[in-house]
């Protein structure tokens, strides 16, 4: 099959390659049927030496996209669909435009490290779901990893090296390397990979690690002149301290290093607490700065409303509100500034002190309002129950002072009021689903009335 041939697969019409690996093709195309743009990759079947490999592939590969379908994180890439395609297996995928971080290392391009950090852990929240899931990504590395428009991250390419190791050898993925060759990118491969051991989660911490030490320090942690010499390295040697140049400081070298240990269980144990040591790092840098410029409010009006307005703070008493308040950021928005992005992952909840916010929805690429909150109100609380992407912006309407709330810190600082405001979160959203029930319950009992009145 020659991929310069292809005009169309299925209903969806080939714009043009995008890309190619040893693994398969990558396409834009265009649904002609929902009509928007797709990315389509094809698996590479010449590869298959027997028909029994090419049936395997098949099967892994189709067995991988419906694992994938089954991933709704706003982090990684969406698939729409799958098929055949001349005896070669395809599925079509959401399209992304953007940069992938290899791109963004390799020009150049300026990135702080606020921005970095935040971006590092928002991709580490979504290995953590997909682990959650049963699912290894197997080859996490720069080129994998999209960078959208207002700093979005998105995932790619789960599980293809695996389907083709497995494809190869005729039997489930038993840890062995191929023989002539390794499967998953060398760089970013940790060192139970590289042995042919069996891989869990902390396998992909350790390539994220990899990841962020290069896109930290502009330098891989780990190189060799041959590839006997770098996987060597992987396995014995630690990385190399941060320059200077890096501009990261001991406290998230540190925090990176530990994702690198050779030794699974010396590692993060899992995704998640990667990145519970990000956030926990971005707060505290957060809160020197913001120090300086303190937020003045009658702590006691704003208990007496949330109290008062708030269910899940109800029954907090004064004390436990202001020992929450001690550990929150008082952050100060001028108009039109974003305090939330939609599509963006964070674990922080905000009590409005003083102004107004809009909360906005993008549709067909523009802003829509779908409602205004004034001082005194919560917004973003569903992040400390989900841990998912918000699901809608938020925007100052005014100069607006508000207290930040950051589950990671609550969790970290103070377990016990964590686990309240998780506990009155919780029966908040119970309460909520009891009442649809029965709003749902009387509607069918209303239904069945009027067909046995008919």
């Amino acid at each position: 099959m020659e991929q310069q041939d292809i005009q169309t697969i299925g209903r969806y019409r080939i714009d043009k390659k995008i890309g190619q690996g040893s693994m398969g093709f990558v396409f834009l195309a265009w649904d002609t049927m929902i009509r928007r743009k797709v990315a389509i990759k094809l698996l590479r079947m010449e590869r298959m030496k027997t028909e029994d490999e090419r049936k395997l592939a098949r099967h892994l590969f189709l067995q991988e996209a419906r694992i994938m379908g089954n991933l709704n994180h706003s982090h990684i890439t969406s698939v729409y669909d799958m098929g055949i395609y001349e005896d070669a297996p395809y599925m079509v995928m959401e399209y992304i435009a953007g940069r992938n971080i290899r791109s963004i290392i390799d020009k150049g391009i300026e990135f702080s490290v606020k921005e970095k950090t935040t971006i590092l852990s928002m991709v580490a929240r979504a290995l953590y779901y997909a682990h959650q899931r049963g699912v290894l990504h197997r080859d996490v590395k720069p080129a994998n990893i999209m960078i959208r428009k207002r700093q979005i991250p998105k995932i790619t390419d789960f599980g293809i090296a695996r389907i083709m190791k497995e494809a190869a050898s005729g039997r489930p993925d038993s840890g062995e390397h191929d023989e002539g060759g390794i499967f998953g990118t060398p760089h970013h491969m940790s060192p139970e990979q590289i042995k042919g051991e069996e891989l869990d989660h902390r396998s992909d911490i350790f390539s994220l690690g990899i990841l962020a030490y290069e896109w930290l320090s502009g330098k891989k942690p780990f190189q060799g002149k041959f590839l006997k010499d770098l996987l060597e390295n992987v396995l014995e040697l630690p990385p190399p301290p941060f320059s200077e140049d890096a501009d990261v400081d001991k406290e998230l070298e540190t925090i990176v290093n530990k994702a690198l240990e050779k030794e699974p269980d010396e590692r993060y144990q899992s995704a998640a607490e990667f990145s519970d040591a990000i956030e926990m790092y971005i707060h505290v840098k957060e809160r020197a700065r913001k120090d300086k410029k303190k937020v003045v409010f009658d702590w006691l009006k704003v208990v007496e409303r949330l109290k008062k307005n708030y269910m899940f703070f109800s029954d907090f008493t004064n004390k436990e509100l202001l020992a929450l308040f001690k550990l929150c950021n008082k952050e100060k928005y001028e108009r039109g500034d974003f305090i939330i992005r939609e599509g963006t992952s964070g674990t922080k909840m905000y009590i409005i002190l003083a102004g107004a916010v809009a909360i906005m929805k993008e549709e067909d690429g523009k802003q829509m309002e779908l409602e205004t909150l004034n001082d005194g109100s919560c917004f973003g609380e569903m992040s400390i129950i989900d841990m998912m992407p918000r699901s809608a912006s938020v925007v100052a309407k005014e100069p607006t002072s508000a207290i930040a709330i950051n589950e990671t810190v609550l969790r970290h600082s103070s377990p016990k009021l964590c686990l309240k405001l998780y506990r009155n979160l919780a029966n908040m959203i119970s309460e909520k689903l009891r009442h649809s029930n029965a709003r749902y319950f009387d509607l069918l009992a209303n239904v069945e009335s009027q067909e046995q009145a008919e």
